[in-house]
């Protein structure tokens, strides 16, 4: 049965890889979270294992100052930084004393990958069978589960041990997975699949959570040839740890791309239900309004277009980024098989390459097609809506123009016949002051109504023809001062 079962000298190891910086930041600009990793770290697995070396974990790291995390102390952005105090060495943990005197033994080796922070933490039982039941010890409150250490990247639990009493390995290796990790992580940690590395079976186990941070990746590896450890070197560790940290990668970046493709259909959806509202508002009579809906309509279509464009611009970014881990796991797979002894099968590991190189590119790649088609499309609506408005603009304007040349010509109009009427009653004024000025003579005078040409012209008549004369005479005067000013000062 199940929980008879035993392994002897069981380990677990747990890479958690996580962002230290943020792209959306800027380059090589640290994440907001950065320190978590570290946090948890030291407050939970510290606290849960009672390993004080690792509840001062902050104390033991370049990137703290005084206890404060501080990223500065890394010094120069260089492809790998050890992390640990004093010369980025290992920091071994004093042995745990368990329940019936029992000692745990463990480690902690702290780096960062370029921009991920990550560890090789382990914890080991020497010269000790226990039951595959008690591998709860190596996990307690579930505090090496992703659940509580949340990378922001994924993590990997490497569980070695060497089989007592068993089935088979693939039996041994089922259990053990459900013995660690019991029911504090779900959903269930299921069998992907299984090869041979230094001579001994290694099993596969994925819970493909799509949140990363949720998200468990376990390996059983069962010892079958005695001389197994002896080949796992420094050198093999350093490309496990690099592989796992690209493959990490590689599965996170493809989720993120598949929530950006997500929010880019739905923005698809959202500005394809704008086009007939383009169509309603080419019906509008007025002119006034019809621009107006034109330049609501544009603003929200183009700011809808600046998200869409984003999400375009993200799923290219992961697409290169996909394309550089792919080449860094494939670099650490030929490294770890140029280690390899005869009989080795690591073919489940060629699979996932395989399936990034041609799955996630490729689907990826027909993702930005799509959108890249969609946002042609509604480019050349937005065109055609700039343009439509640049053309009501126009009309508008040049409707404005001819009306207020209407009103211009009116008010001329008006102003002319406003001359007219001043001239005129002017006239009428001046003619009665005129008269007004000779009569007098009349009453004074008298005057000869039979025509005598040897006598002089009545004072009234002459008042009248001089008073007609000069007027007309000061008439051409003015009208010859009008017309040399204004050729003299055109306007």
């Amino acid at each position: 049965m199940s929980q008879e079962w035993q392994i002897k000298n069981p380990s677990i190891t747990l890479y958690p890889f996580h962002l230290r910086d943020d792209r959306d930041e800027g380059y090589g600009q640290v994440a907001r979270n950065a320190q978590s990793l570290w946090e948890n770290l030291a407050d939970n697995v510290g606290k849960d294992f009672n390993v004080n070396e690792l509840k001062s974990l902050r104390d033991q790291l370049i990137c703290y100052k005084n206890g404060v995390y501080d990223p500065d102390g890394e010094g120069e952005n260089l492809s790998l930084v050890k992390l640990l105090i004093p010369d980025g060495k290992t920091l071994t943990f004093q042995p745990i004393t368990q329940p019936d005197n029992q000692n745990l033994d463990g480690f902690i080796y702290a780096l960062r990958l370029q921009d991920t922070y990550t560890a090789d933490l382990t914890f080991y039982y020497k010269n000790l069978t226990i039951k595959v039941a008690d591998l709860t010890r190596l996990n307690p409150e579930g505090c090496l589960l992703p659940n509580a250490i949340q990378p922001s990247l994924g993590q990997t639990l490497l569980l070695y041990a060497a089989p007592a009493v068993y089935d088979t390995y693939r039996k041994l290796a089922d259990e053990s997975v459900k013995a660690f990790v019991q029911d504090k992580q779900p959903p269930s940690v299921e069998f992907r699949a299984e090869g041979k590395l230094f001579g001994s079976p290694i099993f596969e186990y994925d819970s493909r959570e799509d949140d990363a941070r949720q998200r468990c990746h376990f390996l059983v590896w069962l010892q079958e040839n005695s001389q197994t450890l002896k080949f796992a070197t420094p050198a093999f560790n350093s490309y496990l740890m690099n592989l796992l940290c690209s493959r990490a990668k590689i599965v996170f970046v493809y989720g993120e791309a598949r929530k950006k493709y997500r929010q880019a259909q739905q923005i698809v959806g959202e500005l394809e239900k704008k086009l007939p509202e383009l169509r309603a508002i080419e019906s509008e009579q007025n002119r006034q309004v019809k621009l107006q809906k034109l330049k609501e309509l544009l603003a929200e279509v183009h700011t809808k277009m600046l998200a869409f464009a984003q999400q375009v611009q993200y799923l290219q970014a992961e697409r290169n980024t996909i394309d550089t881990n792919a080449e860094n796991y494939g670099e650490a797979l030929t490294r770890i098989r140029g280690l390899c002894i005869p009989g080795d099968n690591l073919d489940f590991w060629q699979r996932f390459l395989d399936l990034a190189e041609d799955k996630y590119q490729r689907q990826i790649e027909i993702d930005l097609n799509y959108l890249i088609a969609s946002q042609n499309l509604f480019q050349q609506s937005i065109s055609t809506v700039r343009g439509m408005v640049e053309i009501e603009q126009v009309e508008l304007d040049r409707e404005q123009m001819e009306l207020y040349k209407q009103q211009e010509d009116s008010e001329k109009k008006g102003a002319r016949q406003l001359e007219n009427i001043i001239f005129f009653v002017g006239t009428a004024i001046g003619g009665g002051q005129i008269f007004s000025a000779a009569y007098p003579l009349i009453k004074d005078t008298r005057i000869q109504w039979q025509p005598d040409f040897s006598l002089p012209l009545h004072p009234f008549a002459a008042t009248i023809i001089w008073s007609l004369l000069f007027g007309l005479l000061f008439g051409l005067l003015m009208l010859g001062i009008a017309v040399w000013v204004r050729k003299t000062f055109p306007r």
